[in-house]
């Protein structure tokens, strides 16, 4: 069955069947001139949710591997957050200037809101532009708790992979601020490491916080 790809800009939204049968696509307008990591600090969440439909993965499934170097210009593994409590993984580019902010925004206040400790993986499908100190730049303007993984292109290509995440660069007029096309969803994992829901795009933080409190349970 067919995935919609949703094509998200400053001032409009528009959703069209497609052939990709994975998951949704975002397009994700870049700026003109000269490329810088967004500042776009989306303050409130997603309202009304765009759409809706079940997250739940069931049964649960082993997360797939993550390996990359995070914003510190450390190795990072997945592995390394077992036990420590409930985990988002979030595949995106930090010139994104609507989805990925929002999704992240969202995220953070349904942490917040559900009041239950947990770890945001921000992984970067732009490794050209999207180095260490760009991520860490980028994660920090969220705060604690907020990982940026980058690595080399091959290396971003295997773990997006790894995790059925697509992405693609698309044609730009505006030199170096090309805009990237990428997978949407947030994926919610328990401190297992078990992947529990995935997340589509505009659930709300609502939404997001009801599964998050679901997986925090003993």
């Amino acid at each position: 069955m067919s995935s919609p790809l949703v094509r998200v800009g400053r001032t409009a939204l528009a959703i069209a069947s497609t052939a990709i049968a994975a998951s949704v696509l975002a397009a994700c307008a870049g700026s003109s001139g000269t490329a810088m990591p967004s500042m776009v600090m989306v303050e409130t969440v997603t309202m009304p949710p765009i759409g809706s439909r079940e997250t739940e993965v069931d049964p649960p499934v082993a997360a797939p591997p993550l390996v990359l170097i995070d914003q510190d210009g450390k190795p990072f593994d997945l592995e390394s957050l077992r036990g420590s409590g409930p985990v988002f993984v979030y595949f995106g580019y930090t010139h994104c200037p609507d989805v990925c902010p929002t999704t992240l925004a969202d995220i953070r206040k349904a942490i917040k809101d559900a009041g239950v400790p947990a770890t945001v993986v921000f992984a970067t499908v732009d490794p050209a532009r999207d180095d260490a100190p760009a991520m860490k730049q980028y994660t920090g303007y969220y705060g604690e708790g907020y990982i940026g993984l980058t690595g080399t292109a091959v290396q971003v290509a295997r773990a997006a992979a790894d995790w059925g995440v697509q992405y693609r660069k698309l044609p730009s007029e505006s030199g170096d601020g090309y805009p990237m096309a990428h997978s949407t969803e947030a994926y919610l994992l328990d401190t297992d490491l078990q992947l529990r829901h995935r997340i589509f795009f505009g659930a709300g933080s609502d939404l997001i916080a009801e599964k998050l409190l679901e997986v925090s349970k003993p």
